[in-house]
C-alpha cells in the first residue's frame, strides 16, 4: 500500500473549493432565475437535488457532476466533524474529507459520479440518504482502530 500524506489546502486549493459553491449559485441565478444562494447546509440538499437532476449545463458532465460533489462536501464539512485536506497517494493528489483527525477520508468530488457510473440515475441519487448513510459509516468505523494521523 502506498504512502499518502495529507496537508491543508492552499489558498489556490480553497480558491476551487470556494468556486464550487459560486459556479453553483452562478447556476441558480443564471438558469433558475431565482434569487436562492447555497448556504453551505443541509438545507441546499433539495436545491442540489433538483439542479442536478436538470443537468447537465456544460460539455463536461463529469467535471459538472465533480463540481457539485465538492458543493456537496461543503454541506458534509457543516453536518459531520469533517475537514477539507489535500490527500496525496501513489494515484496522485485530490480533494478529501478528514474524519476528526483519523486516518478516515472520503472523496465527495467523487461520490455522484460513482453513483453515475454504477449506473444510478441522477433522479434516484438522494443526498440526503448519503449524507446519513455517511454519518453512521463513519461513526461505526471510527473505533474500530483507524489511526490517528501524527
Amino acid at each position: 500500500m502506498s504512502k499518502i500524506s495529507t496537508r491543508p489546502p492552499n489558498p489556490e486549493e480553497q480558491a476551487t473549493l470556494d468556486g464550487a459553491t459560486a459556479w453553483v449559485n452562478e447556476l441558480l441565478a443564471n438558469e433558475f432565475e431565482t434569487e436562492v444562494r447555497l448556504s453551505g447546509t443541509r438545507e441546499d440538499i433539495p436545491n442540489l437535488h433538483t439542479m442536478l437532476s436538470e443537468g447537465p449545463y456544460t460539455a463536461d458532465p463529469g467535471e459538472e457532476l465533480k463540481t457539485f460533489g465538492l458543493v456537496f462536501g461543503h454541506i458534509l464539512t457543516r453536518e459531520l466533524p469533517l475537514r477539507w485536506v489535500i490527500y496525496r497517494d501513489g494515484q496522485g493528489s485530490d480533494f478529501a474529507l478528514q474524519y476528526q483527525d483519523l486516518e478516515l477520508f472520503v472523496f465527495p468530488g467523487d461520490m455522484i459520479i460513482k453513483r453515475v457510473e454504477a449506473e444510478d440515475e441522477i433522479e434516484e441519487i438522494n443526498l440526503e440518504a448519503m449524507l446519513e448513510d455517511l454519518r453512521e459509516a463513519l461513526e461505526e468505523e471510527a473505533p474500530k482502530g483507524a489511526k490517528h494521523r501524527d
